[in-house]
């Protein structure tokens, strides 16, 4: 894992409007009490689908990743899943959606 620069990251979220929504849980089971630190900007919640929610729901982008696991590995973690999010959003017609393939790092060694 790099290291993030908090500076760099708090200037992306203010660039795309991000803002943070805590919402306290709490698992019966183990008595546990943790944060989800939800994603969101002007349009709502993000979605690991990417998709936008008006609500938190099961799959909403959640920094803590489940409420009881905020730390540098989650955030970087997320962090990923959010630029991914922003750049599903970019595509538009087939050429974007051709370029976003090209240049993916997702090519198969031959």
């Amino acid at each position: 894992m790099k290291a993030i620069s908090y500076q760099e990251l708090m200037k992306y979220f203010k660039q795309k409007n991000i803002e943070i929504v805590n919402k306290k849980c709490h698992d019966a089971q183990s008595g546990w009490t943790g944060m989800n630190r939800y994603v969101r900007d002007r349009n709502g919640f993000l979605n690991e689908n990417g998709e936008y929610t008006d609500e938190p729901s099961w799959g909403t982008i959640d920094l803590s990743l489940n409420g009881y696991c905020f730390s540098e590995s989650s955030v970087f973690t997320k962090l990923k899943v959010i630029q991914e999010f922003y750049e599903i959003d970019k595509v538009k017609t087939f050429e974007d959606f051709r370029n976003y393939i090209d240049t993916s790092n997702r090519m198969q060694r031959e």
